[in-house]
C-alpha cells in the first residue's frame, strides 16, 4: 500500500490547534515524522539560520529555489568571512553611508524643529494692516461719541452741573424727596406725591392704558399705585398708594405766575433720577387740541421730564411738565399745565 494513500487517509485524524492570529494549525502525528524523514532526508538546511536571514532581509532580489550561493571567504569587498556577498549591482552597508543618513535624518529634523517653531512665533502685523486696526478704532469711536450725543446733547451736560448746585440747598433736598418714578411696561416717566396719604400727580400720557402701575421713591422704596383720575385734555392723571406718612409737596392755590419769574422742576430725565434744574417763565400759549392755556418757560426739558413738578420761588407747586415746543421765536421751550386746572377739574377751585 502507498503511504501517501496512508497518510492522505489518516489526515481526519490530524488535531488541529490554534495559534494567538486565529489561524488553525494541524499538528503532526508521529507517523508523519517519520514520513518526512524518509522522503525528504536530501533536503538541503543552511548551518546557521542567522546569517541565512540576514541573506534574505539584505537582498533585494528574489532568492532562486535552485540557486547556490558561495561563500567567501574574507574577500574585498565582502563583509568577512561566511558572509554572503551583495547581489549584482548592490553595494554592501558602508558605516559612512550610515553616518550620513544619520547626519540627514538630524537635519531633517532640525528643519522641522525651526518651521514649528516659525509658525508658533506670532507674526508682527505689517504697516497697512496696522493703519486698518487705527482706521477701524477711530470710526468706532467716533461713532460711539455721535451715539452719545444723540443721547446725551451737549446742553444735557449742563443741566447735571446745574442740578448738582441746586441740590446742594436743603429746600431741594427736602423737595426730592417728594418726587418719584412712574413705571409701565410701556416705559417710565416722573410724578410727585402731592398729600401723606399717598397720593400722586403725574401725565395722562404716562400711564396712558394702564389702570395700574409701578411707583418707585427717591430712597428706592416701590409701591403699586392706582389710576383713580385722568383727565386727557389736560394730560393729567391723579394715582393713589394707600400709602400713609410718605413726603408731599405743597401745592400753590392759584398761579401767580409773570414773565420772567423764576421756576424749578425736579425730574427723571435721560433715564437720570432726582435732576433738578431752574428755567424763567415766558407767558401762556393754548395749543392745538387744548381748549385752555398753558404756559411755556425757557429751560431744558428733556424726556423723562412729563409729570416734574413745577415749583415758584417760595417751593409751591404752580403746574406740572408734560411737553416740550419749537416756538418761532423762543425757539425750544418747556410746556407745564398750571396747577388751577386740577382744581378745575376736580371742582374744586
Amino acid at each position: 500500500m502507498d503511504r501517501r494513500n496512508d497518510f492522505q487517509g489518516d489526515s481526519s485524524k490530524d488535531e488541529k490547534r490554534t495559534d494567538g492570529d486565529g489561524h488553525t494549525a494541524r499538528e503532526q502525528t508521529p507517523y508523519e515524522d517519520d514520513l518526512w524523514e524518509d522522503e525528504y532526508d536530501d533536503v538541503w538546511e543552511p548551518d546557521d539560520w542567522v546569517i541565512w536571514d540576514s541573506i534574505a532581509e539584505g537582498s533585494r532580489e528574489p532568492i532562486e529555489e535552485d540557486g547556490d550561493y558561495e561563500f567567501g571567504e574574507d574577500e574585498p569587498g565582502t563583509g568577512g568571512p561566511d558572509v554572503p556577498d551583495a547581489p549584482d549591482g548592490q553595494e554592501a552597508d558602508d558605516p559612512e553611508d550610515e553616518e550620513i543618513r544619520r547626519l540627514v535624518l538630524a537635519a531633517q529634523r532640525e528643519a522641522l524643529q525651526q518651521e514649528y517653531r516659525e509658525r508658533s512665533v506670532p507674526k508682527k502685523p505689517s504697516f497697512g494692516t496696522k493703519a486698518m486696526i487705527w482706521m477701524i478704532s477711530v470710526a468706532m469711536v467716533v461713532s460711539t461719541f455721535a451715539f452719545v450725543l444723540e443721547l446725551y446733547p451737549i446742553a444735557a451736560v449742563d443741566f447735571l452741573r446745574t442740578s448738582s448746585r441746586l441740590s446742594e440747598q436743603d429746600t431741594v433736598q427736602v423737595q426730592k424727596k417728594s418726587v418719584v418714578s412712574v413705571v409701565t411696561p410701556d416705559g417710565s416717566g416722573t410724578g410727585f406725591i402731592i398729600s401723606d396719604g399717598g397720593t400722586i400727580l403725574t401725565n395722562h400720557h404716562v400711564v396712558e392704558g394702564y389702570d395700574r402701575v409701578s411707583v418707585v421713591l427717591s430712597d428706592d422704596r416701590r409701591f403699586m399705585a392706582d389710576v383713580t383720575e385722568s383727565y386727557p385734555d389736560m394730560d393729567m392723571a391723579v394715582l393713589e398708594t394707600g400709602e400713609k406718612g410718605l413726603p408731599s409737596l405743597k401745592l400753590a392755590e392759584s398761579l401767580d405766575l409773570m414773565e420772567g419769574d423764576p421756576v424749578t422742576f425736579i425730574g427723571n430725565p435721560l433715564s437720570f433720577r432726582g435732576v433738578a434744574n431752574e428755567g424763567t417763565v415766558i407767558g401762556p400759549i393754548t395749543l392745538a387740541g387744548m381748549d385752555r392755556p398753558v404756559i411755556m418757560m425757557k429751560a431744558p426739558v428733556y424726556r423723562g421730564n412729563s409729570g416734574s413738578p413745577v415749583l415758584d420761588r417760595d417751593g409751591l407747586v404752580v403746574g406740572i411738565i408734560f411737553a416740550t415746543l419749537e416756538h418761532e421765536s423762543e425757539g425750544k421751550v418747556g410746556l407745564f399745565v398750571p396747577i388751577s386746572e386740577l382744581y378745575r377739574l376736580q371742582g374744586t377751585e
